[in-house]
């Protein structure tokens, strides 16, 4: 590929993942996985991808319910020989974990694989990071303090089996370093190139798209749409999809602005987008991983408002993202989209962004660069 180096110095690799991160279904997941396996081929690493089943015995399950462990082992006693076979059978000296949810079985393969050969994770997001945001401020519960802790010393004891860690934000690496992880490199979001939505925006439309269920997002859209109603004309809705769907209704009948659309396959979210005044992105905590959605409505080039939360793991060099750092200033930012002049201004500046974030074949240089042990820290930034 164009613009690699050090294709033969990295060689082959092993992609271990579930198969569902591997499916087709255009979940966050699915998306960061594809991501990573651009990037990582990109890199000049032959990937060959070792899907694990789930273990699902019911001795597995009973135990996991008697003795609940906050990661269990996910994959069948066959895996860890599956997969060292794997990487014999292609000569690769790099093994790549998929999730957080595979970082206990670092500590099974290690022992089981060559000296030379490196395990490696692909955090999409630290457990740890989205359980804190389900206790609440006022909670003195032992047993979520445990739970957190627990946790926490989990992937503490996991990183002593990897050797390095590559994450979706630069916040998060930081983290990965507290637990003690040898190597991190945080790697930023690309926005994959596709062709702008033939955008008609109506004046009483704002858009919003996510996983309703997910504590961070919930409370995001929730606390936006508390500071949003007072202000907005009775005209002006925001019109939500996502699941699930009793989460969805449960907004609806919450808040008067709020249009449920349920959840729609793509054809019919771009067409429904296209008459947005600006996505809404609204996300007032660090959450695990990135927002994926994110780098959707920036392909679209459509008016975006989110937050520096929203926009975690993404750099840029030329346009402005716009942005607000608490529910009142996002509201007001989002009403001020409806105003067609100010839209279109935004619309250009989104264009700029998504032109300008990194490219695969960039990411996949910072990869590179880690890997070859070239650098201390690759990133790019804005």
């Amino acid at each position: 590929m164009a613009g690699n180096v050090g294709v033969a110095t990295l060689g082959a690799g092993v992609l271990v993942s579930h198969p569902q991160a591997l499916s087709d279904r255009p979940g966050g997941l699915q998306i960061c996985t594809q991501e990573y396996l651009r990037t990582l081929r990109a890199a000049g690493i032959d990937v060959t991808v070792a899907t694990i089943a789930h273990d699902r015995r019911i001795a597995t399950r009973i135990r996991q319910r008697l003795v609940p462990e906050p990661y269990p082992p996910q994959w069948r006693p066959s895996a860890v020989s599956d997969i060292v076979s794997s990487a014999l059978r292609v000569n690769a000296r790099l093994v790549f974990l998929n999730l957080v949810n595979l970082a206990p079985l670092a500590l099974a393969l290690k022992p089981q694989v060559s000296a030379d050969t490196r395990v490696v994770l692909l955090s999409h997001g630290l457990e740890s990071v989205d359980f804190l945001h389900t206790i609440p401020f006022d909670s003195y519960s032992r047993h979520q303090q445990s739970e957190l802790g627990r946790r926490l010393l989990a992937e503490r004891r996991q990183r002593v089996a990897i050797d390095h860690v590559f994450t979706l934000t630069p916040w998060e690496a930081e983290i990965e370093r507290w637990l003690g992880a040898r190597g991190v490199t945080p790697l930023p979001r690309t926005v994959t190139k596709r062709a702008p939505l033939t955008w008609t925006p109506d004046a009483s439309r704002l858009g919003f798209v996510g996983t309703l269920d997910h504590p961070p997002t919930r409370d995001g859209v929730e606390q936006f749409l508390t500071a949003f109603e007072p202000l907005a004309p009775s005209s002006l809705h925001v019109r939500v999809v996502g699941g699930p769907e009793a989460s969805g209704r449960a907004l609806a009948d919450r808040f008067r602005s709020v249009c449920y659309l349920g959840q729609l396959d793509d054809r019919a979210l771009e067409a429904e987008a296209s008459t947005w005044s600006a996505f809404v992105h609204p996300l007032f905590c660090f959450a695990r991983g990135c927002s994926t959605k994110l780098a959707i409505a920036l392909a679209w080039s459509i008016p975006v408002v989110t937050t520096p939360a929203g926009a975690r793991g993404y750099v840029w060099r030329e346009g402005v993202l716009p942005m607000a750092d608490s529910p009142g200033a996002v509201a007001r930012l989002a009403c001020d989209m409806t105003d067609r002049s100010t839209a279109i201004r935004a619309r250009e500046e989104i264009a700029a962004v998504a032109r300008s974030c990194p490219t695969t074949e960039e990411v996949g240089r910072i990869i590179q660069r880690a890997l070859l042990g070239t650098s201390r820290e690759a990133e790019v930034t804005a």
